[in-house]
């Protein structure tokens, strides 16, 4: 078997789907369930933030203090879930971004690569909006927005995750962050890692190249172009 030599690690919404407009709809609702307010989200940009930031800043920017927000954060989640997942049944844009099925297939499949999460998502919202498309299960680590507030701080979970779950600890740019925001590219720089960044999200790809990401492809149908420019390409095809 090939030693393990990367450390792959995906956002979710904007990078490998689109859940439409169901977080924000299940987001508010919660908002008004627990604070009387939804604030400004109806037009705030959720893009690149984990959940907890996008309550916190939501909430203090209405008057709540940080204990509050604090107090109410569990439920928050709780009642938020509940409304994601009967706002994802009836989404009809909810879908997989071109190439994803494939990438990520075949990453999964590669003995080389450890597959992985770094996403704003909470762990639960998360695994809602993967199991739809059958991926949760593709990804053996993650760090999630559940985890921590500030997205820089994730990456750094997933590899210490990772170590514990095969015994190899990832470094620098053995770790590959692949995400469609400038938040994305720069949690992938605090960390050291290689910062791939995908133009499938909100951000075109001009505006992600100011953010000079080491890799920059329009969408993931580019997969095997990428693999190859990652020193990943393999032929994972069975011996005859």
């Amino acid at each position: 078997m090939p030693a393990l030599e990367r450390l792959v690690l995906f956002d979710i919404d904007g990078t490998l789907l689109s859940a439409g407009g169901a977080p924000r709809r299940a987001f508010r609702a919660a908002l008004v369930e627990y604070f009387d307010t939804e604030g400004g989200a109806a037009n705030d940009r959720f893009a690149g933030k984990t959940d907890p930031q996008i309550l916190y800043d939501l909430m203090l920017a209405e008057g709540f203090d940080a204990a509050e927000v604090d107090e109410r954060a569990a439920d928050f989640f709780t009642f938020y879930l509940t409304r994601l997942e009967a706002e994802l049944e009836v989404e009809t844009r909810h879908r997989l971004h071109p190439g994803v099925e494939e990438l990520v297939g075949s990453l999964a499949e590669d003995p080389r690569v450890v597959l992985g999460l770094v996403t704003g998502n909470i762990e639960a919202g998360a695994r809602l909006k993967l199991e739809r498309f059958g991926l949760w299960e593709r990804f053996e680590v993650g760090a999630f927005g559940s985890d921590h507030r500030s997205r820089d701080r994730l990456p750094p979970i997933a590899v210490d995750r990772a170590e514990a779950r095969t015994g190899r600890r990832f470094r620098g740019p053995e770790v590959v962050v692949v995400g469609d925001t400038p938040a994305d590219i720069a949690c992938a720089r605090a960390a050291g890692a290689v910062a791939v960044a995908v133009a499938t999200g909100v951000h075109p790809a001009d505006d992600l190249a100011v953010h000079q990401p080491d890799h920059l492809v329009e969408s993931l149908d580019a997969w095997p172009a990428l693999l190859a420019e990652l020193d990943l390409s393999m032929d994972l095809s069975p011996s005859p």
